[in-house]
């Protein structure tokens, strides 16, 4: 895994909303390497507010071909410990 891709930049490439250069970035790393999302942006893109039903198939389609990362407790309690560690400075 290279990439974990949030929320934002998969709707964002979905719609085609990226620059130019970001979305040839992209493209080219689609190639090489499957998209990996967290449980957390696939949830984010489940709620996802969409305009069609296009849309909708779109996204759905763009789930199934990720490798979508679960949460299991040790990303919770490193999460958890991260937050904390970032609240301190």
């Amino acid at each position: 895994m290279n990439y974990l891709w949030d929320t934002n930049i998969a709707i964002y490439y979905l719609q085609q909303q990226l620059s130019e250069k970001a979305e040839k970035f992209v493209d080219e790393l689609i190639k090489t390497n499957q998209p990996v999302i967290s449980a957390i942006t696939e949830i984010g893109l489940l709620c996802w507010k969409t305009a069609s039903e296009n849309d909708i198939k779109v996204m759905h389609n763009f789930i199934s071909d990720t490798v979508v990362i679960e949460l299991d407790q040790t990303i919770k309690m490193k999460t958890q410990i991260f937050a904390k560690l970032t609240k301190l400075n």
